[in-house]
């Protein structure tokens, strides 16, 4: 007996608890070419179906669709990340809303960027990269004069200008690594010059 199957209706199956009822089983046999069922009912015959393998087969079916719900709350999630960023995604407003209640939050805190970015209150990265990229170039160009204009205005001999324009190029190169460990949008090329990247 051990080996035998349990053969059962439709009303059987549905009949264990913790499974879904008659109209939600019809519903999943019809959507899961999958699902174990022994012989489809008719007008007056009545489902069969292998019990155990029907319950196996609605377990895994629920573990598939927690895993797709985490999935979702995990692609809703990243999408906060990249949008709002680490704290705004992470506010406590959004634990423990649905998916659609997060994706309803999200779309209200893009309006409100929005109504902020027309106001003036936010400014794009890129403006204000392209803002200090243009900072950076501006000074580079006056450090790259600096020894020639200091020279016509004060008699300095040679080594002191090699002194300046060594200390300026340090001076370069520190900025550089500091912007880059800033995740910045200066670079040094080989000659120690500031490009924009």
């Amino acid at each position: 007996m051990d080996n035998e199957r349990v053969i059962g209706s439709l009303g059987d199956l549905a009949a264990v608890p913790g499974v879904p009822t008659e109209p939600t089983l019809r519903k999943l046999i019809r959507e899961n070419a999958d699902f174990p069922i022994v012989s489809i009912g008719k007008n007056g015959v009545a489902y069969e179906i292998d019990v155990e393998a029907a319950i196996s087969w609605l377990k895994a079916h629920e573990e598939k669709r927690r895993e797709a719900e985490a999935a979702q709350r995990n692609r809703v999630h990243q999408f906060a990340l990249e949008l709002l960023g680490d704290d705004a995604a992470s506010n406590g407003e959004a634990a423990g809303l649905s998916a659609s209640e997060r994706k309803a939050l999200l779309e209200e805190e893009l309006v409100a960027i929005k109504v902020q970015e027309r106001r003036g209150q936010l400014i794009r990265k890129a403006s204000v990269e392209e803002a200090v990229a243009s900072i950076l170039l501006f000074d580079n160009r006056l450090r790259d004069t600096f020894s020639a204009r200091l020279a016509k205005r004060i008699e300095l001999p040679r080594d002191v200008i090699a002194a300046i324009d060594t200390m300026m190029d340090q001076d370069r190169r520190t900025l550089a690594a500091e912007m880059e460990k800033l995740g910045g949008i200066a670079d040094v090329d080989a000659e120690g010059r500031d490009t924009v990247v």
